[in-house]
């Protein structure tokens, strides 16, 4: 087999060698094949023109025999007995052998209905009986049926006697006719030997003529598809070469074309960074109004302990009070932007900042002590608040490359509300949440999932601006983990189901979307093996975003 392979390799295969072979191969079986069954089938043609011919001769014999012999034998001598009457015996023979005359009978035997010989052209063998049952050819023409069987030169006839040369020996009925020649009733058989000696020539004739036609005919196509395998050899030599050439050079192409994929992909993965972070900060400008009023109150409440302790200190050692007067134009500046009272909208248990003098310290001084610590308290948790905003704004806005690692969805889920949970427009926007309390660790970018989460969630409170519910939801299903962002909102128009995680579409107002935000969450979950899904009733019907995810193992 390795042989075989290494014959048939491209570099080695010469199909003008191959072809010469195989045709010659070819042609010399195909050769042989009609040389056998050609002269087979001239064999049996020329048998079945012999027993034919020997039909109607004995057809022509039983006639001559019933008219020459017979009759004139049976008005003379009343009754046929070859055995015992020569002269009968004589006249029959003369009779059979003037009908013999010139033609290729070599022997011919006459059978009475018991098998036993009465008459043949071979005296000896007058008076032996033949078993039934052994000559199956004689049976069969007793019996009306005539059969012919073809003895080679060298083997022996049904008498046991060897066959010089190869005969024909036939057997037909043999019949008592009426004077009009027509059958009356079957008194024998006639068995016949014909000269086949001309048959073994006759047969090498017709193979050697078949051979040569066949040979003649195969040399002609030979020559014929030698011209056109010529040209298809030429044309697979330079096919060949183009092969061997490119199979050179592919090496260094794939290397090419895979340095230049690489850094195609590198460039898409810079742009996608980009993008990402370019909705970041889109995001940020939704976030400013409710981070502003967020840390407007803390900062209220800092400001009015700061002027408290400011007017106390000033009045325990006699300074001006020019903190309240920095403080006042300070909440000036803080109601112009909008700004609101720390009593009324955060309910600080913050006491009126009226000014003490001495006489009043002086009775109680850990009246003072217990205000100061308050104040400080106050101060100090308000502070920390107001960092723990900026701080889960910077941690959403930071640009970070792309890490990914084993994060749990519902901590994601609720980082993110840490975010957006101040962008509600209204009272009558609420947030419902419904986690699975399994365990749904997956791989994946944190802050690429928090912009996923982060711009769901957005989208849903600017579609409930009139008031409504959003629903985020997480289950556990096998090895997958579903996340379902929905609200009862505006909806979606059925035409721009299949659009919307298009880049650049969006059916928000000029200047309140770009379009992307959804393309980059269908990017982001692509990257992370997960798919996103949309579904909306219609108009006024709410919309729901259903992401799925694979568990980490």
């Amino acid at each position: 087999m390795p042989k075989l392979q290494k014959i048939l390799h491209p570099e080695r295969f010469n199909l003008i060698l191959y072809y010469t072979i195989t045709s010659f191969a070819v042609t010399a079986i195909l050769s042989l094949a009609v040389g056998w069954i050609f002269p087979r089938m001239e064999s049996q043609e020329l048998i079945k023109r012999s027993e034919e011919y020997a039909r109607y001769f004995i057809m022509h014999l039983n006639y001559e025999i019933y008219k020459d012999f017979l009759l004139p034998t049976l008005q003379k001598d009343k009754q046929i007995d070859l055995e015992n009457n020569r002269r009968q015996l004589r006249r029959l023979d003369k009779t059979v052998r003037e009908n013999l005359y010139g033609l290729k009978i070599k022997r011919l035997y006459l059978y009475d209905l018991e098998g036993r010989i009465i008459y043949s052209t071979v005296p000896e063998h007058i008076g032996f009986t033949l078993d039934r049952g052994v000559n199956k050819k004689l049976d069969s023409a007793i019996h009306g049926k005539s059969a012919s069987a073809l003895r080679l030169a060298g083997t022996t006839d049904s008498k046991g006697s060897s066959v010089v040369e190869t005969l024909l020996e036939s057997y037909y009925p043999f019949y008592e006719m009426e004077k009009d020649g027509t059958k009356k009733k079957q008194v024998g058989v006639l068995e016949i030997y014909q000269d086949m000696s001309g048959l073994k020539r006759q047969i090498a004739k017709a193979r050697e003529k078949a051979i040569v036609m066949t040979g003649s005919a195969m040399g002609i196509l030979f020559f014929a598809l030698f011209l056109i395998v010529l040209k298809a050899a030429r044309i697979i030599d330079i096919r060949a070469k183009q092969l061997i050439d490119a199979r050179d050079t592919l090496e260094v192409k794939v290397e090419e074309r895979t340095r230049e994929i690489r850094e195609a992909y590198k460039k898409l993965q810079h742009t996608q960074r980009k993008l990402i972070q370019s909705e970041k900060l889109a995001s940020i400008g939704t976030l400013v109004t409710g981070l502003a009023h967020e840390i407007n109150n803390p900062l209220a409440s800092v400001a009015s302990c700061a002027e408290g302790l400011t007017e106390r200190l000033n009045a325990l050692f006699g300074r001006k009070k020019q903190c309240r007067h920095n403080s006042h134009g300070a909440q000036k500046g803080g109601q112009g932007s909008g700004m609101r009272d720390q009593r009324t909208e955060a309910h600080l248990p913050v006491p009126d900042p009226q000014p003490l003098t001495p006489d009043v310290l002086s009775p109680a001084p850990s009246m003072e002590l217990d205000i100061f610590a308050e104040y400080l308290k106050i101060i100090c948790n308000e502070t920390y608040r107001c960092k723990s905003i900026i701080s889960n704004l910077l941690n959403f806005s930071r640009q970070t490359e792309p890490k990914f690692e084993r994060v749990e969805v519902n901590r994601i889920i609720h980082d993110t509300l840490s975010v957006v949970q101040h962008q509600s427009q209204s009272r009558n926007q609420n947030i419902r949440l419904n986690l699975t309390k399994e365990s749904c660790d997956v791989i994946g970018d944190p802050q690429q999932l928090k912009q996923v989460f982060f711009n769901l969630i957005i989208n849903a409170l600017h579609a409930t601006e009139g008031g409504g519910d959003i629903f985020l939801e997480t289950y556990r299903k096998q090895s997958v983990v579903q996340i379902l962002v929905a609200d009862s909102g505006i909806g979606i128009e059925p035409e721009h189901i299949d659009k919307i995680f298009d880049p650049f579409f969006t059916t928000k107002p000029t200047g309140k979307g770009t379009g992307l935000g959804l393309a980059i969450c269908y990017g982001i979950i692509d990257v992370h093996s997960g798919r996103i899904e949309a579904f909306s009733e219609g108009p006024g019907r709410g919309a729901s975003f259903t992401i799925t995810l694979p568990l980490a193992s």
